[in-house]
C-alpha cells in the first residue's frame, strides 16, 4: 500500500504532490501531443525550431508524418500513465506496472535532457543554431523537469 510509512499529515502532503505533479505532467504531455499532431497534419508554427540543425544550418533529419504521429501517441500514453496514478483505485492496473512505468518515463526524459553530446541536450557541443538556443532555454530544462517530477512521483507512489 502506498504511503504506509507516513503519518496522516504526511500522506496528505504526498497525495497532494502526486495529484499536482501528475496533473501538470498530463497537461504538458497533452499540449505537446497536440502540437505534434498539428505538425503532422501540415502545421508550421514552431516547426523550424523543433528539429536540430547541423553546423551548416541543415536539419539533421526531416520527421515524417508517421514518426511525428508516433511521438504524439507516445506523449498521450505518457499523459495517460500520469493520470492513471490519480485514478489508481478505479483502474485494474498492476501498481508495479504504474510505478515502474512512471520511472521509465522519467528516465527517457533524463536521457533526452543529457542529449547526444553534439546537437541535442544539456551536454551538446554545437550551441549556435536557433534550435540549440531553444533547446538550452526550453526543451532540455523541460525534459529535466519531466525527469525530476517523475522521480518524485515514483518515490511518493
Amino acid at each position: 500500500m502506498p504511503f504506509s510509512f507516513f503519518g496522516h499529515a504526511q500522506k496528505t502532503v504526498v497525495l497532494g504532490m502526486l495529484i499536482l505533479l501528475t496533473s501538470l505532467n498530463s497537461l504538458l504531455f497533452i499540449i505537446l501531443s497536440l502540437l505534434h499532431i498539428y505538425w503532422a497534419f501540415g502545421g508550421v508554427w514552431g516547426k523550424d525550431l523543433a528539429v536540430p540543425t547541423g553546423k551548416s544550418g541543415q536539419k539533421l533529419f526531416v520527421p515524417s508524418v508517421l514518426s511525428t504521429l508516433i511521438v504524439a501517441i507516445g506523449l498521450l500514453i505518457f499523459a495517460l500513465g500520469n493520470l492513471s496514478i490519480q485514478f489508481a483505485p478505479i483502474l485494474t492496473l498492476n501498481p508495479l506496472f504504474q510505478k515502474y512505468g512512471i520511472l521509465l518515463i522519467g528516465l527517457i526524459f533524463l536521457v533526452r535532457a543529457i542529449g547526444d553530446f553534439h546537437y541535442v541536450g544539456l551536454m551538446k557541443k554545437y550551441k549556435s543554431s536557433d534550435f540549440a538556443r531553444y533547446d538550452g532555454l526550453f526543451y532540455s530544462p523541460l525534459c529535466l523537469f519531466f525527469f525530476l517530477s517523475h522521480l518524485l512521483i515514483f518515490t511518493g507512489f
